[in-house]
């Protein structure tokens, strides 16, 4: 038998080796378009800010490693252009030397990943030495050339996502100061935003909401100018495209591969409407356990189960299922953690709930244990959307003044996925010392005035 990858990303590996290590005879191939495999690209923003002093650390992976350890043959650099699915074959482009040849497979396993979205209105060239993006590592090194080799005191950056919002604090920790975030919104779409808010400007960053981008123009090589729907227009020595991410899937537009706005449709075990054809990763639709339906979900947890369920099953090992997501996200803007879960508000009523939502703020430890040296009573805030009927647990946000209260979202994600009622989370059994919570926890003084609500 003949396993194909495409794309040396951990959904990708996952499924190699987890086939490696069921069938050492059988033939199997990575192709990989890219310098790099299996490598911390959630880590690149705080790579460009020095926190991680060494690209190496990010690696997860080496090819060394995956082809003489692990016995899974990779080729660097080679693009797959097409796939024809009735006869099993692939077409791959040699991009070291332009060369162009055709493989067969008995299994074909997708994990092509997500690329950056850009708006063709702006008219950019990415290759510019002034447009920056942030999405694999030749990004970040373009951007620490860039920092260590030339004078940036000022840019823009579009997109006010996760990775747009960790970017600032990358390029604030290298005293570039000037800054102008522009989106739609600040990630949250309640009062959490207001916190965002807050701690964006407490930094001096300028924020631009509810207005797009019409154009970007190249004034010279290290001058770049925005131009908003508005007609303003702002002038920056540096450009950051934060827009987000689609799937990369243009390949298979017009074939019938079964897809979702661009996303690879998979059942439980990664397997698409094709036979023996598999896709996992940032390149799929995940089915939501809340909105009960499939959607665009390109967050590395997931891949990674998926990359592991699908060379399960292709081996013909037995492997539990992948059952969905329930939207679970954590990120860092500058000095505060934020999370999320589930749906908001809107959402809810969307699907037929009758929903409310409560937000409190709390001590994220004991009132009297300092959070750092000198400084006390540190607060998290807590935002819990709810079903007034069935009292069940719909969504949650939380912003905190440490990760340890940012990761009380996990707590919350695991109440969402049993289905747990606000009642339910008065009852929760949680953990208390004073380094690490108030007797109190914020979680359950939530549930406390959901339930008010609800009476």
């Amino acid at each position: 038998m003949k396993l194909i990858v495409i794309g040396g990303n951990p959904a990708g590996l996952s499924c190699a080796s987890g086939v490696r290590r069921a069938h050492k005879n059988w033939d199997i191939i990575v192709y990989e378009m890219g310098s790099y495999i299996s490598y911390g690209s959630c880590g690149l923003p705080y790579y460009v800010c020095g926190i991680v002093e060494h690209r190496d650390n990010l690696m997860t992976l080496t090819p060394e490693v995956l082809s003489k350890k692990r016995n899974v043959p990779l080729k660097l650099h080679h693009k797959v252009t097409s796939v024809d699915f009735d006869n099993k074959k692939v077409t791959v482009l040699n991009l070291d030397d332009n060369t162009q040849f055709v493989d067969t497979y008995d299994y074909l396993m997708i994990a092509t990943g997500a690329t950056p979205k850009i708006d063709k209105r702006w008219n950019i060239k990415l290759d510019h030495p002034r447009v920056f993006q942030m999405h694999i590592i030749p990004d970040a090194d373009k951007i620490i050339n860039a920092i260590k080799n030339q004078k940036l005191t000022s840019g823009v950056l579009i997109g006010a996502g996760y990775i747009g919002l960790e970017m600032l604090e990358a390029y604030i920790e290298n005293g570039i100061n000037d800054l102008t975030l522009i989106g739609p919104r600040l990630v949250f779409r309640s009062e959490s935003e207001k916190y965002v808010q807050d701690e964006l400007e407490k930094h001096n960053i300028k924020i631009i909401k509810g207005i797009y981008v019409r154009q970007v123009e190249a004034i010279s090589d290290d001058r770049i100018k925005c131009i908003l729907e508005n007609d303003e227009e702002i002038e920056s020595d540096f450009v950051q495209i934060s827009a987000g991410v689609v799937p990369n899937t243009n390949m298979f537009e017009g074939t019938k591969l079964e897809m979702i706005n661009g996303a690879i449709v998979t059942d439980e075990y990664m397997r698409t409407n094709i036979d023996n054809v598999f896709a996992a990763g940032d390149c799929t639709a995940v089915y939501h356990k809340i909105l009960k339906k499939k959607v665009f979900n390109p967050l590395a947890p997931g891949a990674n189960k998926q990359g592991r369920i699908a060379g399960k099953y292709i081996a013909g090992k037995k492997t539990i299922p992948f059952t969905g997501v329930v939207g679970t996200i954590v990120w860092k803007v500058l000095g505060l953690y934020c999370g999320k879960t589930g749906i908001t508000v809107n959402e809810a009523k969307e699907l037929g709930y009758n929903p409310d939502s409560i937000l409190i703020k709390a001590n994220e430890i004991a009132h009297y244990y300092p959070n750092e040296p000198g400084v006390f009573k540190k607060k998290m805030t807590v935002l819990l959307v709810f079903d007034i009927a069935s009292h069940r647990l719909l969504g949650a946000e939380i912003t905190a003044s440490s990760a340890l209260g940012g990761k009380k979202i996990d707590v919350l994600a695991t109440i969402l996925q049993a289905e747990m009622t606000i009642e339910d989370i008065q009852q929760l059994d949680l953990s208390y010392a004073p380094p690490f919570a108030p007797v109190w926890d914020p979680i359950l003084i939530a549930a406390n005035i959901a339930i008010k609500k609800c009476k």
